[in-house]
């Protein structure tokens, strides 16, 4: 249960069986920890009408400050203006960038309440982002992985299980970013508007790629000026340092 021992203390990590049951006295061996039943979702779950003429393909990590940017602070726009009008359908691609540490870890829960919860499970990856990464750097992630889960009715067991007991949740992570390498992806947030990338992804850059996408006149506003730099990819097993919400 390599996964999760990067979450907890090692005290924790002998105990997750119990799934801090403390009105017992018994501690089993952390490998009598049984799967329960999930259903976790393992492709892609389009934002938006299915037939929208613009697609957009964001390539993120729950574990990017900037991701958690442009997920609170874009995605707000981008939803009113072309998303609920019909314009543009947005599929947003889990892309860890610490390769199977925390941001596949946390891909994995994110996933784990199915399709209809996946997106509002994502906002509020995005939401307790600092406080997640802070818990982690101490070995304490799991109670803030417990709370996130209750909220959308997941168990302890039912996250354990996610993490570590599903190889095909996974996997299916691992390909998409691998697919993502293949085709260019480096850094988060990486941006596709029609299979075309957007080289900056300032807001006045995506709305730009997005109306040149619907045949319409580029805003005057758009430019090329240099942006915050994207998250580069980091060493497999790394954790990204905790960046405060802006």
């Amino acid at each position: 249960m390599l996964a999760i021992r990067r979450l907890v203390t090692p005290v924790l990590a002998a105990t997750l069986a119990l799934a801090a049951a403390a009105c017992s006295d018994t501690k089993p061996a952390a490998g009598a920890f049984t799967a329960v039943e999930v259903n976790p979702v393992l492709g892609d779950v389009p934002i938006g009408k299915a037939d929208a003429p613009v697609t957009m393909i964001e390539y993120a990590a729950l574990t990017c400050s900037h991701c958690r940017d442009f997920w609170k602070w874009e995605l707000p726009k981008l939803k009113s203006t072309y998303l609920d009008t019909g314009k543009v359908k947005l599929i947003y691609r889990d892309f860890p960038i610490d390769g199977q540490g925390m941001g596949l870890l946390f891909a994995s829960v994110a996933r784990c309440g199915g399709e209809e919860k996946y997106v509002d499970m994502v906002d509020e990856f995005f939401t307790r982002q600092f406080d997640l990464l802070t818990a982690a750097q101490s070995g304490s992630a799991l109670p803030v992985l417990n709370e996130i889960g209750a909220k959308f009715g997941l168990s302890q067991d039912q996250i354990l299980t996610c993490i570590d007991h599903r190889p095909d949740l996974k996997q299916s992570i691992l390909d998409a970013q691998k697919a993502a390498s293949d085709k260019g992806v480096r850094s988060t947030p990486t941006i596709y508007i029609n299979d075309e990338v957007v080289s900056n992804p300032t807001w006045e850059n995506v709305v730009a790629s997005i109306e040149k996408a619907l045949g319409n006149p580029v805003p005057a506003a758009a430019t090329e000026a240099p942006a915050a730099p994207a998250a580069p990819a980091a060493a497999p097993g790394a954790v990204p340092p905790a960046t405060p919400p802006q």
